[in-house]
């Protein structure tokens, strides 16, 4: 009998995948917090994968595997006579499996999720320049005033006076930060993990019921003047309590609604450049129904956000009942003239962000299994209510709930916004008043208004252009607008690929 469980690891031993091929996606959450104020070359950086890391199907390192990095440098702001803006290179490149000895590879990181700085080609996490805020743009321009009006020096003082906003330009990464690599190298794969025993008839039968449901199900959300909305990408199965819970311990927050408060804090993040966690979402209908649920997750932008509505649906002919959602990633916000308010532009990859709430709830430990269910007459490019182009592959992710058991239990109770002040008010004002200074003299000139001028243009053609190429692909070939590509439904436990939309 000692022979069967031999007998069955050997067809793992022998098709098993043996090298992890460069360019794989790597996604890693901070366990502490780092920052350009005060970490040092040399510190090291510390968190563990919310994706496990697969060679073909097979998973070689687990959620909840251990990361470890050093910083391989640091740019701060300091007082502001150098630097303008901060830097921050972080080189992950050691894993540390369970029970194993840890296994070196070489890494860079690619983005910072929902995070107000950007990273370069290079890898480096780039700061924000503080100046570059709808205040500081408005007064690098209005500067040019005095040339023709001796009067408007006075008007500039009084507007610093009446928006004292001014944010902060070093980075700071808490922990439960979100980071997206990509392996450098490829590297040896250790013996895959040996997956849980999946009953492939009940699946299959699973399967058909849930391609059933996907069929009486509404495809689109509506704005209240019944304008096509977001897609619906999601099924979450489960109680009430269940969302919940997987949705809290995932990270993710409530939706305020729309006050005068709100709207406040609304704009001041806007100005500041900085994070609303419960910033209110734009209400949209489900078959003329509100959103039973909104919950989102940022870190400290305004514009960038994960937000998805859920609505609960039964259908009367299964009796199935689950919480369908459209979930999108806010990437810019704008104010709007057409629609007279601020409008956030999103990801056209949706299947992106639907492999996102699917690896945050697995993270979380909350997802028994995820069943990806093809939709033939869904479209594969469409557009999001105020002309972004959207991209799918047309699936239904449905997403089997279960009672949380956290992977990462000492992350599930920590919140990525914590209270962080770099230095004194005395320091932060005079440090301010050097970059202001530094920023009028580098940027309150003719030369850099005609450059500006020609970025914005640029920006907008290159959103028109976007539009455009939409409109003449659904000329081109309309079949593309009216069907998925996609033919293939696929049933898989927890700890197995989540179908074409995973990073």
């Amino acid at each position: 009998m000692a022979v069967l469980p031999l007998l069955a690891l050997a067809p793992i031993a022998a098709f098993s995948c043996d090298q992890i091929p460069a360019g794989q996606a790597i996604w890693v959450r901070l366990s502490a917090p780092v920052s350009s104020y005060t970490a040092k070359p040399g510190d090291v950086v510390t968190g563990e994968l919310t994706e496990a890391i697969k060679c073909d199907n097979d998973t070689d390192y687990p959620v909840g595997t251990r990361v470890s990095g050093v910083v391989h440098s640091v740019r701060k702001v300091g007082w502001g006579f150098v630097h303008e803006t901060a830097g921050l290179t972080i080189d992950f490149n050691e894993l540390k499996p369970a029970g194993t000895p840890p296994v070196h590879f070489s890494t860079a990181v690619m983005e910072v999720e929902n995070a107000r700085e950007q990273v370069t080609s290079k890898g480096m996490i780039q700061g924000i320049l503080s100046s570059d805020t709808p205040e500081g743009r408005i007064n690098s321009r209005l500067i040019h005033l005095p040339t023709w009006n001796p009067y408007s020096d006075l008007g500039l003082i009084v507007y610093k006076a009446t928006f004292p906003i001014f944010p902060e330009p070093e980075i700071y990464l808490p922990a439960g930060t979100d980071i997206r690599l990509k392996l450098e190298k490829a590297m040896i794969a250790p013996t895959p993990v040996p997956q849980p025993v999946v009953d492939d008839d009940a699946y299959a039968a699973d399967d058909f019921e849930w391609q059933e449901f996907s069929h009486a199900i509404p495809t689109r959300s509506t704005t209240t003047t019944q304008a096509s909305a977001d897609l619906i990408n999601l099924a979450i199965v489960g109680s009430r309590e269940q969302v919940v819970t997987a949705f809290h311990d995932a990270g993710w927050v409530n939706s305020d609604t729309f006050t005068r408060h709100a709207f406040m804090r609304d704009f001041y993040a806007f100005l500041n450049d900085s994070g609303y966690p419960q910033e209110p979402m734009r209400p949209f209908l489900l078959n003329g129904n509100p959103a039973d649920m909104k919950w989102q997750k940022s870190l400290n932008s305004y514009a960038r956000r994960d937000h998805l509505r859920m609505w609960e649906w039964t259908d009367p002919t299964t009796g199935k009942t689950a919480w369908l959602s459209a979930s999108t990633h806010d990437t810019g916000a704008a104010l709007s003239l057409k629609y007279r308010q601020f409008v956030h532009h999103i990801s056209p990859d949706i299947d992106e962000e639907r492999s996102k709430v699917i690896r945050d709830l697995t993270a979380a430990g909350c997802v028994q299994s995820v069943h990806m269910i093809a939709r033939p007459g869904v479209p594969t490019m469409t557009q999001s209510y105020n002309g972004d182009p959207v991209r799918t592959d047309g699936s239904l992710a449905v997403v089997e709930l279960k009672n949380c058991q956290s992977v990462t239990p000492e992350l599930a109770q920590i919140s990525t916004q914590q209270n962080y002040k770099p230095g004194n008010k005395a320091f932060r004002y005079a440090r301010r008043q050097i970059l202001t200074f530094r920023s009028d003299i580098w940027r309150a000139n003719v030369i850099y208004g005609f450059y500006d001028l020609c970025h914005m243009s640029y920006t907008a053609l290159k959103h028109r252009n976007s539009v455009d190429s939409y409109e003449q692909a659904k000329t081109a070939n309309p079949a593309r607008d009216v069907s998925s590509s996609a033919s293939v439904q696929v049933a898989t436990p927890v700890g197995s690929a989540i179908g074409p939309g995973s990073h």
